[in-house]
């Protein structure tokens, strides 16, 4: 992974119109404009550049990179993702990360941070563990679940369904997503996913919609990891398909939302890098955007980010 460099994201264009996203955010944007989001998206690109920046930034005082929790792990890594790898250094990870959760919170908003290196088997996470609305993100679980399902032979994916995975994924578009979940099961699906893969806090309620399947930052990094590694059942050239579509994301969503916000503003210069990006207001009157993904050569680096702020300031 290279060392990234701060480049400010574009405007918004027009606000996210999906009746799911709660009624709340056509009134807030309109009165608020765009400003807000705009800060937000930036700030979360911050975030991101502290986490993974080779150097601590100068404004972080020593006590400032005390005050948090930092969870880090070895576990087994895949010999296979590459014969020798340079090593982690774990001090200045967990620095990175209490310098990216401090940064968020003088922003004002809670900062959840979960790392994995695949090559090493380091894995860290920054002690924030509250489960979040997913947003977008779930659409992977919609996704995943429909494609193991094909291949197990419970149904035959049309090819306009094949469509709208693909375009749920990399636009993302909530009608594609809106279809596929009343027509494959709804709730049932998350449960599926979180069933297979071992995401003990994933979960949505019976009545809930897909946005608002619950999650925290350390499942979603098990998942990529796992269906990377091809462990949660799905056949090589469906999980492929899952992973070509987040490679090919597209810089704005369906509903003009810019999307390179988090991650790929903050890696700009790597050229192997594939997101589920997240964005939904207004979750007990908090702003919520997560940035989630990997990068690096034979997807090495498993990074996920949510901010949780105040829409009412």
């Amino acid at each position: 992974m290279t060392d990234p460099l701060i480049r400010s994201p574009r405007p918004l264009s027009r606000p996210s119109t999906h009746p799911g996203h709660l009624e709340q955010e056509l009134d807030l944007k309109r009165r608020r404009g765009s400003s807000r989001t705009t800060v937000a998206r930036a700030a979360l690109s911050i975030v991101v550049v502290l986490a993974l920046s080779v150097l601590v930034p100068k404004h972080c005082a020593a006590t400032d990179l005390a005050t948090v929790p930092i969870a880090v792990e070895r576990i087994t890594p895949r010999t296979d993702v590459t014969a020798a790898v340079p090593a982690i250094d774990i001090e200045r990870l967990e620095a990175r990360m209490r310098a990216a959760t401090d940064f968020g919170a003088m922003n004002g908003a809670r900062v959840s941070i979960a790392f994995m290196d695949r090559a090493s088997g380091v894995r860290a996470n920054n002690g924030n563990g509250e489960p979040i609305d997913t947003a977008s993100v779930s659409k992977l679980f919609i996704a995943d679940n429909l494609l193991f399902r094909d291949g197990n032979g419970e149904f035959t994916l049309r090819v306009n369904d094949i469509t709208l995975i693909d375009f749920m994924l990399r636009s993302p578009d909530d009608a594609a997503a809106e279809q596929l979940w009343n027509r494959f099961g709804r709730n049932n699906i998350v449960g599926r996913v979180a069933s297979r893969y071992g995401l003990s806090s994933t979960s949505v309620k019976p009545n809930d919609e897909w946005w608002r399947t619950r999650t925290t930052m350390n499942d979603v990094v098990t998942y990529y990891s796992k269906m990377i590694d091809g462990v949660g059942g799905l056949e090589p050239a469906r999980s492929e398909s899952i992973l070509g579509n987040l490679k090919s994301f597209s810089a704005t969503g369906s509903d003009g939302y810019y999307q390179r916000f988090g991650l790929p503003d903050a890696l700009p210069g790597e050229s192997v890098i594939a997101v589920k990006q997240g964005w939904m207001c207004c979750v007990g009157g908090d702003w919520i955007h997560l940035t989630t993904g990997f990068a690096g050569r034979g997807d090495r680096y498993i990074v996920a980010l949510n901010s949780r702020e105040s829409g009412r300031r």
